[in-house]
């Protein structure tokens, strides 16, 4: 992070590694992750109000604020469910089995993607979109991704901030507690294309002491 190099491009994280620039784009990150990175489409009025909160309502009796951590109970909640009686059971069964999909889904964006913490709320539109298969699974979600994860490393500051965790000074009381941050996203990606790039600078180095 330290060797973050300020640029006018929004969307772009610039560092100088080894002497040389390196670039984390939204192109490296959908290269990592293989997740779809096209622009986010314009979802009018139309298409919010066929959007429905049943998987909130019968999952989470409505509640307006539901964390990660009520996504993972639901899910094996549902896991252990079974439903009873005869009429309708392969209905049900089917049924029940496309909700556990949908709530894996669901969990897997936020908790694993986007990286929330488990004590943070989950978006009301994640879960209403879930509900629609097609919709959820189409959607760009990669965009979403990087933007949050981007985001969550600093921006154009980052190296700014990086630097003033460094400077300062240890706890008086507590003097071996290290002072710990939260990244969200996915900076798995961030991590990975670099770990390539620094790859490549040591096997160029190899090669011309090599000749």
């Amino acid at each position: 992070m330290l060797r973050h190099m300020p640029t006018k491009k929004k969307r772009e994280l610039w560092f100088l590694v080894e002497g040389k620039p390196a670039r984390f784009s939204v192109h490296e990150f959908a290269i990592v992750t293989g997740l779809v990175c096209t622009p986010e489409p314009f979802l009018g009025l139309e298409e919010k109000l066929k959007l429905k909160a049943r998987i909130r309502d019968e999952y989470f009796k409505g509640a307006t604020q539901i964390k990660v951590d009520d996504i993972q109970k639901a899910f094996r909640s549902l896991c252990d469910k079974e439903e009873g009686g005869k009429k309708k059971k392969a209905e049900k069964e089917k049924d029940l089995g496309t909700d556990r999909v949908k709530i894996a889904l669901l969990y897997f964006l936020e908790g694993v993607l986007l990286g929330a913490d488990p004590k943070r709320n989950v978006s009301t539109f994640h879960m209403s979109m879930v509900d629609d298969l097609d919709m959820f699974n189409s959607y760009p979600w990669g965009t979403v991704v990087y933007d949050t994860t981007v985001d969550s490393l600093g921006g154009k500051d980052m190296a700014e901030k990086y630097r003033e965790r460094l400077r300062k000074p240890p706890h008086k009381q507590q003097p071996d507690v290290k002072e710990t941050y939260t990244l969200y996203g996915f900076p798995f990606a961030f991590q990975v294309s670099f770990l390539d790039f620094n790859c490549t600078c040591l096997y160029q180095m190899f090669m011309l002491l090599k000749y």
